[in-house]
Parts: structure tokens; sequence; C-alpha cells
């Protein structure tokens, strides 16, 4: 019998097939047997800690330190910018006008309030109130003022006289009519008396409107000395408050005319205390209040700290950023910070949060990621977590950590999954 014979083609198909599917079986096996071995053999590395086991059998950590995760609670703060201000300013002024014979201050100065900063020449000034003096004293003479008592018009020595001529004719005029109505006095002589009765009681009046006016004048002239005193007193310019001289913008021998428009030749700040003008955010401002605390840091002094209350808030949201100003008040004894210094300042809300710290030796720092060990139901467990602020020997954990956690203060030779003792 003749066997038939397939076509070379069927048979080359068929060998084909057949070492797919013995290939496909040998990798299938290989994957099966590696990946029963994996967990026996299975090891992951860090940076600086060393090799992670994961077998079934943990590793003791001897001599483990730990420590609980430290709770504060605090304020919530408002990170503000801002910038320092004197608490006050004074641009000194003259009212008297001269050459300037003296200056007492440079830039930098302080002064006491009363302090001299500037003498004008006051010799037109004093012999302006020399001629005033003189006025005033030959009034008080003419009307005979004794200062011990009060004015009376009818001691004046003018109005006296007059009311004393107006008695005698009255008494005159009295006497005439009598003998007038006995037919004893010629009618010429009556007529006399008459006219010389009405004559001389019109002096008196006179003389009585003459001494207060008199009087009035003499009392003007009281009243313009206390100007020509001013005026004298003007020459000599004084600090009026506490402060230091910012500026000086007058020397000695240059002409300064009264209250003339923008003549400034002093500028006084008072910086004991500041204020801290800040700038709030309109959907902040509900949380103001007056007397919150202020902290502040400045580019001047790295690393200090300081502090203030804030005292003034402003009545109206700013047109231009929607936000509102307020000013704290910042003491200043020592005269270190000077108006002008930019800040960055955080001001505390009634709010409270808890803030969590460990200590800087149980953070783990591996490039861009910290962690710590955690000790949690007898196994050590690494956490990633996340880093704010820096206080001292310890560290504000931002995320990561709960209260009550328990970290490994001495992480050198733990591992993820050791047994705790």
């Amino acid at each position: 019998m003749v066997t038939p014979r397939l076509p070379r083609k069927r048979l080359l198909l068929l060998g084909g097939s057949c070492a797919v599917l013995a290939a496909s079986a040998v990798i299938l096996w290989q994957t099966r047997r590696g990946a029963e071995a994996a967990p026996a053999a299975e090891t992951t590395y860090f940076k600086n800690i060393g090799p992670r086991e994961t077998s079934a059998a943990k590793a003791v950590a001897r001599d483990l330190r730990k420590q609980p995760v430290e709770a504060v609670q605090r304020n919530l703060t408002l990170r503000l910018t801002g910038s320092l201000a004197a608490d006050d300013k004074s641009e000194v002024g003259s009212n008297a006008a001269g050459n300037v014979s003296e200056t007492r201050v440079e830039r930098g100065s302080f002064v006491k309030k009363g302090d001299v900063l500037v003498q004008i020449d006051p010799r037109d000034a004093q012999n302006a109130l020399d001629e005033g003096l003189s006025a005033a004293e030959e009034l008080r003479v003419r009307l005979g003022l004794d200062e011990s008592k009060e004015f009376c018009v009818d001691e004046v020595p003018e109005v006296e006289a007059a009311k004393i001529a107006m008695d005698l004719a009255e008494r005159t005029f009295h006497r005439s009519e009598s003998l007038k109505k006995q037919n004893a006095i010629a009618l010429e002589s009556y007529d006399q008396s008459v006219t010389d009765y009405h004559a001389a009681r019109q002096r008196y009046y006179l003389a009585r409107r003459l001494a207060k006016q008199l009087h009035r004048s003499y009392q003007s002239a009281v009243t313009h000395l206390v100007t020509l005193r001013k005026a004298v007193d003007d020459c000599t310019i004084r600090a009026p408050m506490d402060g230091w001289v910012a500026e000086r913008n007058i020397s000695v021998g240059e002409r300064i005319i009264a209250l003339f428009p923008g003549a400034k030749l002093v500028t006084l700040l008072r910086i004991n205390p500041l204020r801290l003008a800040l700038t709030v955010p309109q959907q902040e401002m509900a949380q103001i209040k007056i007397g919150q605390a202020v902290t502040f840091q400045t580019d001047a002094f790295p690393g200090r700290q300081f502090t203030g209350a804030v005292r003034y808030i402003s009545p109206a949201v700013t047109a231009d950023n929607r936000s509102l100003c307020i000013e704290a008040v910042v003491p200043n004894p020592n005269a270190e910070l000077l108006p002008g210094l930019f800040t960055i300042a955080e001001l505390q809300l009634d709010k409270k949060q808890t803030d969590l710290y460990v200590p800087a030796s149980a953070v783990c720092n591996r490039g861009d990621v910290a962690a710590v060990f955690v000790i949690r139901g007898g196994t050590i467990r690494e956490q990633i977590v996340a880093l704010g602020d820096r206080d001292g020997s310890r560290i504000r954990i931002l995320t990561g950590l709960a209260a009550g956690d328990v970290v490994a203060t001495a992480p050198d030779g733990l591992h993820d999954g050791d047994a705790a003792p």
C-alpha cells in the first residue's frame, strides 16, 4: 500500500505552530516559578537607610529611642506684607520773617519738645514790641489806671474835673433859679447860669465817652502786646514734640518769608512707637479686630522677630485692590527699626489650630522627600511627611502624622517593617 504524502507547504505551517506552542509553554512555566520565589528574595533599598526586608520573619530594632508627636495649639495666623511708618511726622515751618542767625540741629539729631531748632534775628520784632509797650503805658498813665483795681470811668482825671465843673454849674443854676422867683437877679445873669450848667453837663458826658474810648484803646494796645510778644517768640523755632531730625532745609543767613507755602525748615519724626501699615484682603476683613497681636520680620534684622498690636482699622475698603488698611503699633524703645522698612507679618486670628512637632533628629531627608519612622501596633513603619518651619530643635509637620503618633528619634539602622521592642 502506498502512503499518501502531505504537501510541503502544509508541513511547514504545522511545524511553525508546534514551535510557537512550545515557546509559550516554557515562558509560562518560568513566570510562575519566578512569582513563587519572589516573596522570599524581594529586597528594597533606600538611600542612607539600607535594605528593607519584607520576609515573614521581621527584624527586631534594638535600643529604639522614641517620642510622642508634640501637639501645640495656637491661633491661626494671616500672612501679610506691609511697611513701617513714623507714629507722627512734623514739618516745622515759621510764622516769623527774617534772617536765620543760628541753626542748632543736624540730620539724625534727637530733640526734646521745646528744644531750639532754628533762631531768627529777633531785633525787628523786639523793636515793634518796645513800641507797643510804650503806647500802652502812655494810655495807662493818661487814664490814671491802677492795675490793682477795676477800671472806673469817673476816676479818670478829665472826667473827675468835668464832674466838679458840672456840679458847680448846677448849684449856680439852682441859686439863680431861686433868685429869679424872687425877682432878685437880672435876667441876663440867670440865662448865663442856665447856659453854663448845660455846657458843663455836656463836657462831663463827653469826658466820660472819651475816657471809655481811651480805655478801649488801652485794652487793644494790651492785646496787641500779646501779638508782638508772640512775634518775638516766633523768632525762636522750637521742636513741637520729641523726635528725630529727618531733614534740615535751612542754613544760617537765609531769609525766611513768613507763612510762605511749602517752607519746611525742619522735619521731625517720632519713631517710638512705630506704625506698621498692613493691607488685608477683603475676604479676611471680618476676622480683624483691634488688639490682635502681630509678629513681623524685616530683612534689616535677619532672624529677629518683632511684635505689635492692631490699633487702627480703616473705615473703608480701597477701591483699587479691594483691601482693608490697618495699622499696628510697634514699640521701638531703642530706635532700631526705622520708617520705610518692608516687613512680612503674621496677624494672629481668633481661630485655633493644632500644630504637630517632632525632633529634628527624627526626620530622614532623601533629596526632596522627608520621612519619619512611626511605631504603630508594635511595628515600625516609614511615613512620608511634609515639613513646615523649624523651631529650634524641632520641626513642624504639615501632613503625614496625627496627634498621638510615636516616632523614632534616632532612625539610623531602622527599616520599614521592623518589630518594635
